[in-house]
């Protein structure tokens, strides 16, 4: 079992994994910042980190697309994963503190 899960995580590929962790590092950033600058509600705050690391992403494909002409519909999937992910742990974050 646990071979068949590894092999099916490790399929994906190492830049899969990049999007993915860039952009939950980004939405918890962007979270924090404006949380503690204006002081404003944690579910609002994380809302607008993972649009902002969505954008991020979107943008990365599109000057990929750009330049090599490859637009990875994949890698914006991971992107918004990782945008889920780091706004529902803040979310849960916010809930406990």
């Amino acid at each position: 079992m646990y071979e068949k899960v590894a092999n099916w995580l490790c399929g994906f590929g190492s830049d899969k994994w990049v999007h993915l962790l860039t952009c939950l590092v980004i939405t918890f950033v962007v979270t924090v910042f404006v949380r503690t600058t204006f002081h404003d509600d944690g579910y609002v705050s994380a809302g607008i980190g993972a649009c902002g690391a969505m954008m991020v992403g979107f943008f990365k494909e599109w000057w990929d697309n750009f330049t090599t002409g490859e637009f990875g519909y994949s890698d914006l999937v991971f992107d918004a994963v990782g945008c889920l992910m780091g706004a529902g742990m803040l979310c849960v974050w916010t809930a406990v503190i």
